[in-house]
């Protein structure tokens, strides 16, 4: 009691400055202290975060355990909800794109999830405990020797003032008494200053050994980091295990939608091997059967929701020629209008805009070297030029009993061209009626004489290579449309070049474009030819435009043509049927750019590549001038000439 109130009285003497306290420590392990202070702040809230952001924190690491950990994580919930809606999809449709993506999710999400469980495990085991083992005993100990270092130090200013007391009763009161009890008091002061140096020296050490492990923590924290690594490259490895499997999913439904994709994408994704959009062919060999006589074909509108109906079912992949037996005529060509509107790009070219309504300005005879230079333009793609051929020649047809259904070459022109050609950055005035008109004659040259412009081309049956099962069911990987596939066209690396020099004119003057080539040109023919004599034209036209012998040798007009934004000179048409495409070279595998058509009584005429061009034909009715104004506007030029 008596040495308690010592202490007591020492501590308020020194609270009141009366007496002077003893150091504790040193100023640099007081320095040490206040590093050590804030580590211990550090690995606390450090610890904290860690344990907040694992989920399964302290839950158990047993087999139950883990079980109950992978149960309430997200991932593997998601997981598992995912993959029982997949099945229950592919239960109710086995070919369902939907169901089978979802159950491959399902599987990764679910993998996640025991990923997640695992480096939840691996982080508390060997990072937030060993964090915990530091906070609960490196750090306590040395707080505990701290307090030590203290209270030995307030028993030495203790054992201080006993002394500094002992020693004033000694010189006050003498005697051998008091000289014993100082004697006593500085043994024991001796013996705590021993004690407090002991003290001291043994929380310097624990204060270094603890700074010296600043590595050690380094490191849990970059363990943490590897932890980390692992979990996120186990995932991405799951991901990337499974993405080649919905890569594959994906492509049983390439293609879709239909309607507002590109046509060389179309083409490419289902096995197409007539070369023309399914939408466009199907359409259009419905209405041929349906019969053309149909009036008001393109122009009168149909049913929206029958309409819709029919969009939708070819956007499901259900659709084929069966399916159409209630589809009337109306219904057909709004869709096929619908699907040429919505083509990303024109089909009459996306960068020929401006060519073809230059060639609808030129006068008749500029505007058939223009219409038929365009078409063999590089910047016309191969596929939009077969799928050109297909639905013009539909379009003469129809104009062709235009008697009965009403649609005349100009009426069909006028419904069609805004669906065939637009201009895709916006340049001239919408309500420039020019422009329309002039777009709308070209359309009405190219069904007027479509046989002219596309004798050199095959002409297929309707249904040619018409796929008689539903897309849906013929979806195939990239690679297996090729630019090289069976067409009747010829590919732009063929007709580079070709079709924008005139030939030769022939060595012998003929009195008509159709009339047959000479001997000499017939012996230098090749001969596998058969005789041109022999071979039924296309068109035969009677009037055509006659080239002007003057010398006793063949000099034609040649006349501009709008071609790139340019005007060029437009080939000089040949005389006679054009030759046959060349033949391919044995050692290359490549397929006949013709297919075989079906076997027939009749005779079909030898296709030629797209740059021979034929005689220009008899002038179209209605979209001419009158030859007579013409003369006399001619007679009055040269007169101004003299």
């Amino acid at each position: 009691m008596k040495k308690s109130m010592e202490k007591l009285k020492v501590r308020i003497d020194q609270n009141l400055n009366r007496t002077e306290k003893s150091v504790a420590l040193p100023p640099e392990l007081e320095k040490i202290e206040e590093t050590i202070l804030t580590y211990r702040q550090v690995c606390q809230t450090v610890h904290k975060k860690f344990s907040e952001c694992l989920q399964g924190a302290g839950k158990g690491t047993d087999g139950q355990s883990i079980e109950r950990r992978l149960k309430k994580t997200l991932d593997f919930s998601l997981g598992q909800s995912l993959s029982e809606q997949g099945r229950l999809l592919t239960k109710q449709s086995s070919s369902s794109c939907l169901g089978q993506v979802l159950q491959e999710t399902g599987g990764v999400c679910t993998a996640v999830g025991q990923n997640l469980v695992q480096y939840e495990i691996s982080v508390e085991q060997l990072v937030v405990q060993e964090l915990e083992t530091v906070l609960k005993t490196d750090l306590p100990t040395i707080l505990k020797e701290r307090r030590q270092l203290d209270q030995l130090i307030l028993e030495l200013d203790t054992a201080k003032a006993r002394l500094h007391t002992a020693r004033q009763e000694d010189q006050n009161q003498g005697g051998p008494l008091t000289g014993a009890k100082v004697d006593r008091m500085e043994e024991e002061l001796d013996d705590m200053a021993r004690k407090v140096e002991q003290a001291r020296d043994l929380l310097a050490t624990d204060m270094m050994a603890f700074m010296s492990k600043d590595a050690e923590l380094a490191k849990l924290i970059a363990k943490f980091l590897d932890f980390k690594l692992d979990y996120h490259s186990s995932i991405a490895d799951q991901v990337l295990l499974t993405q080649p499997k919905v890569d594959a999913i994906l492509l049983t439904k390439r293609g879709f939608p239909i309607f507002g994709s590109s046509l060389a994408s179309h083409l490419a994704s289902f096995p197409l091997h007539s070369g023309i959009a399914f939408p466009l062919q199907l359409c259009i060999t419905r209405l041929v059967r349906l019969g053309l006589e149909e009036e008001g074909l393109f122009r009168l509108a149909a049913g929206s929701s029958k309409v819709k109906k029919l969009r939708a079912e070819l956007e499901a992949g259900l659709c084929s020629l069966p399916s159409l037996e209630t589809a009337d005529h109306h219904v057909l060509t709004a869709t096929i209008k619908s699907y040429l509107r919505e083509l990303p790009d024109p089909l009459m070219g996306a960068d020929l805009y401006q060519d073809w309504v230059e060639a609808g300005l030129l006068d008749e005879e500029d505007r058939f070297d223009a219409i038929w230079n365009l078409l063999q333009h590089e910047q016309l793609p191969r596929e939009n030029y077969r799928n050109i051929q297909y639905l013009f020649k539909f379009l003469h047809a129809v104009s062709s009993l235009e008697e009965k259904n009403k649609m005349s070459a100009s009426n069909l022109a006028i419904v069609i061209t805004p669906n065939v050609i637009w201009e895709c950055e916006s340049v001239h005035d919408p309500l420039d009626v020019t422009v329309g008109s002039a777009l709308a004659q070209v359309v009405e040259l190219i069904i007027t004489k479509y046989e002219w412009f596309f004798q050199n081309d095959a002409s297929l049956p309707w249904d040619h290579l018409l796929p008689t099962s539903p897309l849906g069911l013929l979806c195939q990987p990239p690679s297996t449309y090729s630019p090289f596939h069976p067409s009747p066209v010829p590919t732009t690396r063929d007709r580079k070049g070709k079709g924008k020099k005139a030939p030769p004119p022939p060595s012998t003057d003929f009195s008509s474009p159709s009339s047959s080539p000479s001997p000499s040109r017939v012996t230098s023919s090749p001969s596998h030819l058969p005789s041109p004599a022999t071979l039924p034209r296309t068109e035969s036209p009677q009037t055509g435009h006659q080239p002007n012998n003057t010398s006793g040798e063949s000099s034609y007009q040649r006349s501009k043509s709008a071609e790139g934004g340019k005007h060029k000179t437009a080939s000089q048409p040949p005389s006679q049927p054009p030759p046959s495409p060349p033949q391919p070279t044995p050692s290359l595998p490549t397929p006949s750019l013709y297919p075989d058509l079906p076997p027939q009584d009749r005779t079909f005429p030898i296709p030629a590549p797209r740059s021979v061009k034929p005689a220009i034909p008899s002038k179209p009715e209605g979209i001419t001038r009158n030859a007579s104004m013409r003369a006399a506007d001619q007679a009055r030029k040269d007169s101004t000439d003299l």
